[in-house]
């Protein structure tokens, strides 16, 4: 399942959040080498971890924290904007109907897929019933064919550059129930993926 931290629900979840910065620090600064947003050598965190950041953490049944993702209003200075606006051919886009995804990640040992598109079913549940309609990320280019075969409908802000010794692109993901059905075919998924959707008992599950 999913679990949707915003400001409002930040003190209830506050030990899922603590874990959740915990296992970026595990991936972002031990796995990748991220080494300026290391916290405290056990935390991973930069300066869009503020009240304006939602997060979407992917959680087991025992509540290990096993993916995440983050959302940040485009209207807002952002990373695309600050950042990596180099990547975008023309403007970089800022409307109250798109977000910036970052910081998504997945396990070592749960990476074949299932918790990918888990993640981004939960992406386009969350952004549907937020109202948005794009969202805006910079990911590895050899990716972009990976998300699209998952079920995404992927648009490129521009041309792929070097960056750090990889190939970087910013990107726009379409947010609709198309899309949402064929992640869900995708990763074999049956309802919500989203724990504040329905209650924990109807949660998703992965089909036989």
């Amino acid at each position: 399942m999913i679990r949707i931290i915003d400001q409002a629900s930040r003190l209830r979840y506050r030990e899922t959040l603590d874990k959740h910065f915990r296992f970026r620090h595990d991936i972002f600064v031990k796995e990748c080498g991220w080494t300026d947003f290391d916290l405290d050598g056990e935390r991973e965190q930069d300066r869009y971890d503020d009240e304006h950041a939602v997060y979407g953490v992917a959680l087991t049944g025992t509540d290990r924290v096993v993916g995440c993702m983050r959302f940040y209003p485009s209207t807002q200075p952002h990373m695309l904007s600050d950042t990596f606006a180099y990547l975008v051919e023309g403007q970089v886009p800022a409307q109250d109907d798109i977000v910036e995804l970052s910081r998504l990640a997945v396990a070592r040992d749960k990476r074949d897929g299932y918790t990918y598109c888990e993640l981004f079913a939960g992406l386009q549940e969350y952004c549907l019933e937020e109202g948005y309609v794009g969202v805006t990320a910079v990911i590895r280019a050899y990716r972009v064919p990976v998300v699209q075969g998952a079920g995404l409908t992927v648009h490129p802000l521009g041309l792929p550059r070097d960056v750090g010794g990889e190939k970087l692109v910013a990107v726009m993901y379409e947010v609709n129930e198309a899309t949402l059905d064929r992640l869900r075919a995708s990763g074999r998924l049956t309802g919500s993926v989203l724990e504040r959707s329905m209650p924990v008992e109807h949660a998703v599950r992965r089909s036989a």
